[in-house]
Protein backbone atom coordinates (compact mmCIF):
# COMPACT_ATOMS: atom_id res chain seq x y z
CA UNK A 1 0.00 0.00 0.00
CA UNK A 2 1.47 3.27 -0.92
CA UNK A 3 2.13 5.59 1.95
CA UNK A 4 4.83 7.03 4.32
CA UNK A 5 6.19 6.26 7.77
CA UNK A 6 4.93 8.60 10.85
CA UNK A 7 8.89 9.27 11.30
CA UNK A 8 9.48 10.06 7.49
CA UNK A 9 6.50 12.28 7.75
CA UNK A 10 8.02 13.96 10.77
CA UNK A 11 11.67 14.33 9.23
CA UNK A 12 9.71 15.91 5.75
CA UNK A 13 8.26 18.81 8.26
CA UNK A 14 10.69 19.71 10.79
CA UNK A 15 13.90 16.91 10.36
CA UNK A 16 16.50 16.02 8.46
CA UNK A 17 14.52 16.24 5.07
CA UNK A 18 12.91 19.87 5.86
CA UNK A 19 15.02 21.59 3.67
CA UNK A 20 13.84 19.21 0.96
CA UNK A 21 10.09 19.95 1.63
CA UNK A 22 10.52 23.45 1.95
CA UNK A 23 12.16 23.81 -1.34
CA UNK A 24 9.45 21.35 -3.04
CA UNK A 25 6.81 24.22 -1.24
CA UNK A 26 8.67 26.97 -2.78
CA UNK A 27 9.43 26.11 -6.20
CA UNK A 28 6.43 25.38 -7.83
CA UNK A 29 8.39 23.65 -11.01
CA UNK A 30 8.60 20.80 -8.52
CA UNK A 31 6.38 18.04 -7.56
CA UNK A 32 6.27 15.87 -4.79
CA UNK A 33 4.48 12.36 -5.36
CA UNK A 34 4.09 9.70 -2.29
CA UNK A 35 5.03 5.99 -3.09
CA UNK A 36 5.31 3.05 -0.49
CA UNK A 37 8.54 3.95 1.51
CA UNK A 38 9.62 6.38 -0.75
CA UNK A 39 8.66 10.16 -2.61
CA UNK A 40 9.53 11.04 -6.24
CA UNK A 41 9.79 14.69 -6.63
CA UNK A 42 9.12 15.43 -10.30
CA UNK A 43 10.63 18.30 -12.61
CA UNK A 44 8.58 18.53 -15.85
CA UNK A 45 7.53 14.97 -15.47
CA UNK A 46 11.08 13.68 -14.88
CA UNK A 47 12.22 12.01 -11.56
CA UNK A 48 14.47 14.98 -10.22
CA UNK A 49 15.02 12.88 -6.85
CA UNK A 50 13.82 10.18 -5.29
CA UNK A 51 14.05 9.29 -1.20
CA UNK A 52 13.73 6.10 0.01
CA UNK A 53 13.33 5.12 4.02
CA UNK A 54 16.00 2.48 4.27
CA UNK A 55 15.35 2.27 8.05
CA UNK A 56 13.71 4.20 10.60
CA UNK A 57 15.10 7.59 10.06
CA UNK A 58 17.52 6.77 7.44
CA UNK A 59 16.79 7.41 4.04
CA UNK A 60 18.58 7.24 0.56
CA UNK A 61 18.79 9.76 -2.26
CA UNK A 62 18.66 8.59 -5.83
CA UNK A 63 18.67 10.61 -9.23
CA UNK A 64 18.55 9.10 -12.72
CA UNK A 65 21.39 10.35 -13.72
CA UNK A 66 20.04 9.67 -17.69
CA UNK A 67 19.12 13.14 -17.77
CA UNK A 68 22.71 14.00 -17.07
CA UNK A 69 24.81 14.34 -20.53
CA UNK A 70 27.54 16.13 -19.01
CA UNK A 71 29.90 13.37 -17.70
CA UNK A 72 31.44 15.65 -15.33
CA UNK A 73 28.30 17.02 -13.87
CA UNK A 74 27.30 13.53 -13.62
CA UNK A 75 29.89 12.11 -11.49
CA UNK A 76 29.52 15.51 -9.03
CA UNK A 77 25.99 14.48 -8.52
CA UNK A 78 26.63 10.79 -8.38
CA UNK A 79 29.41 11.27 -5.58
CA UNK A 80 27.20 13.84 -3.50
CA UNK A 81 24.43 11.76 -3.41
CA UNK A 82 25.76 8.84 -2.06
CA UNK A 83 25.78 7.52 1.23
CA UNK A 84 23.12 7.85 3.62
CA UNK A 85 20.74 10.84 4.87
CA UNK A 86 20.21 10.48 8.68
CA UNK A 87 20.29 13.16 11.73
CA UNK A 88 24.09 12.44 11.89
CA UNK A 89 24.61 13.45 8.56
CA UNK A 90 22.52 16.06 6.88
CA UNK A 91 24.83 17.27 4.03
CA UNK A 92 23.17 15.35 1.25
CA UNK A 93 20.11 17.15 1.40
CA UNK A 94 21.51 20.25 1.26
CA UNK A 95 23.97 18.72 -1.61
CA UNK A 96 21.18 18.19 -3.73
CA UNK A 97 19.48 21.66 -3.31
CA UNK A 98 22.54 23.19 -4.24
CA UNK A 99 22.70 20.92 -7.30
CA UNK A 100 19.04 21.55 -8.21
CA UNK A 101 19.75 24.13 -10.97
CA UNK A 102 22.41 22.25 -12.68
CA UNK A 103 19.85 19.01 -12.52
CA UNK A 104 17.16 21.23 -14.11
CA UNK A 105 19.39 21.99 -16.46
CA UNK A 106 20.38 18.50 -17.49
CA UNK A 107 17.04 17.77 -17.52
CA UNK A 108 15.91 20.59 -19.69
CA UNK A 109 18.64 19.85 -22.28
CA UNK A 110 17.27 16.00 -22.08
CA UNK A 111 13.39 17.04 -22.43
CA UNK A 112 14.31 18.89 -25.48
CA UNK A 113 15.65 16.02 -27.18
CA UNK A 114 13.20 13.46 -25.61
CA UNK A 115 10.02 15.29 -25.37
CA UNK A 116 7.40 13.94 -22.88
CA UNK A 117 4.75 16.25 -22.72
CA UNK A 118 2.25 14.36 -21.76
CA UNK A 119 3.25 14.20 -18.27
CA UNK A 120 4.98 17.79 -18.72
CA UNK A 121 0.99 18.34 -18.70
CA UNK A 122 0.22 16.32 -15.82
CA UNK A 123 2.49 17.81 -13.63
CA UNK A 124 0.62 20.70 -14.75
CA UNK A 125 -2.77 19.58 -14.10
CA UNK A 126 -1.66 18.98 -10.91
CA UNK A 127 -0.06 22.71 -9.90
CA UNK A 128 -3.36 24.20 -11.31
CA UNK A 129 -5.48 21.90 -8.75
CA UNK A 130 -3.53 21.37 -5.94
CA UNK A 131 -1.70 24.30 -4.86
CA UNK A 132 -1.85 26.96 -7.89
CA UNK A 133 -3.48 30.66 -6.94
CA UNK A 134 -6.57 29.41 -8.20
CA UNK A 135 -6.39 25.92 -6.66
CA UNK A 136 -9.11 26.42 -3.96
CA UNK A 137 -11.68 27.56 -6.61
CA UNK A 138 -11.57 23.84 -8.78
CA UNK A 139 -14.20 21.26 -7.83
CA UNK A 140 -11.05 18.64 -7.83
CA UNK A 141 -7.97 18.18 -5.74
CA UNK A 142 -5.16 15.79 -7.45
CA UNK A 143 -4.25 13.07 -5.51
CA UNK A 144 -1.53 11.26 -7.27
CA UNK A 145 -0.09 11.48 -11.11
CA UNK A 146 2.00 8.53 -12.49
CA UNK A 147 0.22 5.78 -10.31
CA UNK A 148 1.61 2.16 -11.02
CA UNK A 149 0.73 -1.05 -9.22
CA UNK A 150 0.69 -4.73 -10.77
CA UNK A 151 -2.85 -4.52 -12.18
CA UNK A 152 -3.13 -0.75 -13.92
CA UNK A 153 -1.65 2.25 -14.67
CA UNK A 154 -3.31 5.78 -14.42
CA UNK A 155 -2.43 9.13 -15.29
CA UNK A 156 -3.74 10.85 -12.47
CA UNK A 157 -6.17 10.16 -9.23
CA UNK A 158 -8.29 12.96 -7.71
CA UNK A 159 -11.42 13.25 -5.34
CA UNK A 160 -13.78 15.30 -6.50
CA UNK A 161 -14.61 17.89 -4.12
CA UNK A 162 -17.09 20.65 -4.89
CA UNK A 163 -15.87 24.21 -4.22
CA UNK A 164 -18.56 25.31 -2.57
CA UNK A 165 -18.76 26.56 1.00
CA UNK A 166 -21.28 24.13 1.74
CA UNK A 167 -19.42 21.46 0.35
CA UNK A 168 -15.98 21.79 1.37
CA UNK A 169 -17.49 21.58 4.99
CA UNK A 170 -18.28 17.60 4.09
CA UNK A 171 -15.27 15.71 3.96
CA UNK A 172 -16.92 12.84 4.26
CA UNK A 173 -18.70 10.53 1.15
CA UNK A 174 -16.43 12.47 -1.77
CA UNK A 175 -16.27 10.81 -5.04
CA UNK A 176 -13.09 9.33 -6.57
CA UNK A 177 -11.93 10.01 -10.21
CA UNK A 178 -9.42 8.67 -12.43
CA UNK A 179 -8.27 10.83 -15.45
CA UNK A 180 -6.09 9.66 -18.49
CA UNK A 181 -3.96 12.67 -20.16
CA UNK A 182 -4.13 12.53 -23.69
CA UNK A 183 -1.37 14.93 -25.74
CA UNK A 184 -1.90 15.52 -29.44
CA UNK A 185 -4.38 13.56 -31.61
CA UNK A 186 -2.15 10.67 -32.00
CA UNK A 187 -2.47 9.37 -28.65
CA UNK A 188 -5.89 8.42 -29.27
CA UNK A 189 -6.05 5.74 -31.08
CA UNK A 190 -3.83 2.80 -31.14
CA UNK A 191 -3.05 0.07 -28.67
CA UNK A 192 -2.37 3.05 -25.84
CA UNK A 193 -5.25 4.97 -26.84
CA UNK A 194 -8.81 6.14 -25.76
CA UNK A 195 -10.53 2.52 -26.37
CA UNK A 196 -8.17 0.67 -25.32
CA UNK A 197 -7.94 2.74 -21.98
CA UNK A 198 -11.40 2.66 -21.49
CA UNK A 199 -11.71 -1.17 -21.61
CA UNK A 200 -8.87 -2.23 -19.76
CA UNK A 201 -10.07 0.23 -16.30
CA UNK A 202 -13.14 -2.06 -16.93
CA UNK A 203 -11.41 -4.97 -16.63
CA UNK A 204 -10.10 -3.48 -13.72
CA UNK A 205 -13.21 -2.67 -11.57
CA UNK A 206 -14.21 -5.71 -12.36
CA UNK A 207 -12.61 -6.79 -9.09
CA UNK A 208 -13.99 -4.87 -6.57
CA UNK A 209 -11.37 -4.83 -4.36
CA UNK A 210 -9.24 -2.85 -6.66
CA UNK A 211 -11.61 0.11 -5.93
CA UNK A 212 -11.28 -0.76 -2.28
CA UNK A 213 -7.50 -0.41 -2.26
CA UNK A 214 -7.22 2.52 -4.25
CA UNK A 215 -9.87 4.34 -1.95
CA UNK A 216 -7.77 3.65 0.82
CA UNK A 217 -4.42 4.29 -0.78
CA UNK A 218 -5.93 7.63 -2.28
CA UNK A 219 -7.49 8.56 1.26
CA UNK A 220 -4.03 7.87 3.11
CA UNK A 221 -2.11 9.84 0.30
CA UNK A 222 -4.28 12.84 0.36
CA UNK A 223 -3.93 13.36 4.24
CA UNK A 224 -0.26 12.90 4.18
CA UNK A 225 -0.09 15.58 1.39
CA UNK A 226 -2.45 18.12 3.44
CA UNK A 227 0.04 17.31 6.83
CA UNK A 228 3.00 18.21 4.44
CA UNK A 229 1.36 21.44 3.52
CA UNK A 230 1.20 20.37 0.07
CA UNK A 231 -2.60 21.05 -0.97
CA UNK A 232 -3.98 24.67 -0.28
CA UNK A 233 -5.53 25.41 2.94
CA UNK A 234 -7.86 22.70 2.62
CA UNK A 235 -8.66 19.80 5.53
CA UNK A 236 -7.87 16.53 5.48
CA UNK A 237 -10.58 13.77 3.78
CA UNK A 238 -12.42 10.95 5.86
CA UNK A 239 -13.56 8.93 2.82
CA UNK A 240 -14.91 8.01 -0.25
CA UNK A 241 -18.21 7.27 -1.43
CA UNK A 242 -19.65 4.05 -2.79
CA UNK A 243 -20.50 6.04 -6.10
CA UNK A 244 -19.66 4.90 -9.17
CA UNK A 245 -16.04 6.53 -10.01
CA UNK A 246 -15.66 9.01 -12.97
CA UNK A 247 -13.22 8.05 -15.52
CA UNK A 248 -12.37 11.46 -16.84
CA UNK A 249 -10.45 11.99 -20.33
CA UNK A 250 -8.11 15.27 -20.82
CA UNK A 251 -7.52 15.78 -24.44
CA UNK A 252 -4.74 18.72 -24.64
CA UNK A 253 -4.32 20.56 -27.84
CA UNK A 254 -7.18 18.03 -29.86
CA UNK A 255 -7.47 19.19 -33.35
CA UNK A 256 -11.47 19.58 -34.08
CA UNK A 257 -10.17 19.22 -37.67
CA UNK A 258 -9.53 15.62 -37.38
CA UNK A 259 -11.68 12.90 -37.10
CA UNK A 260 -9.33 10.70 -34.71
CA UNK A 261 -11.56 11.66 -31.24
CA UNK A 262 -14.79 11.15 -33.52
CA UNK A 263 -13.57 7.15 -34.30
CA UNK A 264 -12.38 6.40 -31.04
CA UNK A 265 -15.31 7.76 -29.43
CA UNK A 266 -17.89 5.98 -31.58
CA UNK A 267 -15.95 2.93 -31.43
CA UNK A 268 -15.84 2.90 -27.69
CA UNK A 269 -19.98 3.32 -27.61
CA UNK A 270 -20.24 0.63 -29.99
CA UNK A 271 -17.76 -1.74 -28.48
CA UNK A 272 -19.50 -4.74 -26.31
CA UNK A 273 -18.20 -3.99 -22.92
CA UNK A 274 -19.19 -0.21 -23.35
CA UNK A 275 -22.63 -1.08 -22.03
CA UNK A 276 -21.06 -2.83 -18.87
CA UNK A 277 -18.09 -0.32 -18.00
CA UNK A 278 -20.93 1.88 -17.75
CA UNK A 279 -22.73 0.00 -14.85
CA UNK A 280 -19.22 0.48 -12.95
CA UNK A 281 -17.95 4.16 -13.96
CA UNK A 282 -19.25 7.04 -15.61
CA UNK A 283 -17.10 8.61 -18.88
CA UNK A 284 -17.02 11.93 -18.62
CA UNK A 285 -14.27 14.23 -21.09
CA UNK A 286 -12.83 17.43 -19.15
CA UNK A 287 -12.96 21.11 -21.37
CA UNK A 288 -11.08 23.95 -20.39
CA UNK A 289 -12.56 26.99 -18.70
CA UNK A 290 -11.62 29.93 -20.75
CA UNK A 291 -7.84 28.18 -21.32
CA UNK A 292 -6.16 26.82 -18.24
CA UNK A 293 -5.72 23.24 -16.60
CA UNK A 294 -8.12 24.23 -13.57
CA UNK A 295 -11.16 21.01 -13.14
CA UNK A 296 -13.89 22.82 -12.94
CA UNK A 297 -17.70 20.73 -12.80
CA UNK A 298 -19.34 22.89 -14.85
CA UNK A 299 -16.55 22.01 -17.60
CA UNK A 300 -16.52 18.51 -17.35
CA UNK A 301 -19.65 16.29 -19.56
CA UNK A 302 -20.75 13.25 -19.63
CA UNK A 303 -20.14 11.48 -23.09
CA UNK A 304 -23.76 12.23 -24.58
CA UNK A 305 -23.48 16.24 -23.32
CA UNK A 306 -20.18 16.25 -24.84
CA UNK A 307 -21.54 15.23 -27.86
CA UNK A 308 -24.20 17.39 -27.59
CA UNK A 309 -22.12 20.37 -27.14
CA UNK A 310 -19.70 19.84 -29.63
CA UNK A 311 -22.26 18.63 -32.43
CA UNK A 312 -21.36 20.62 -35.15
CA UNK A 313 -17.44 19.73 -35.08
CA UNK A 314 -18.78 15.73 -34.97
CA UNK A 315 -21.35 16.17 -37.88
CA UNK A 316 -18.60 17.49 -40.17
CA UNK A 317 -16.88 13.50 -39.07
CA UNK A 318 -19.66 11.85 -40.25
CA UNK A 319 -19.34 13.52 -44.23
Amino acid sequence: MRGISDKFIEDLKTGTLVEVLNTVKVDHTLCLEIRENYINIYYRGGNALKITEKSEGIYEFWFDVKYVADDTVKQRIDSLLSGSVSTNNMSIAKKWIEQLPYIKNQMDIWFGQHPKEEREYQQLVAYENNYGSGANSTDYYICDIEYANEDRRFDMIAVKWPSTTSDRKNNRNLRLSFIEMKYLDGAITGDAGLKKHIMDFNKFLSDTNNLKNIKDEMVNIFNTKVELGLLNEIKKIASFSDENPEYILILANHDPAKSALFRELRDVIKSNDYVDFCSKAELKIATACFMGYGLYNECIYSLDKFLIKYEDIFKKMEL
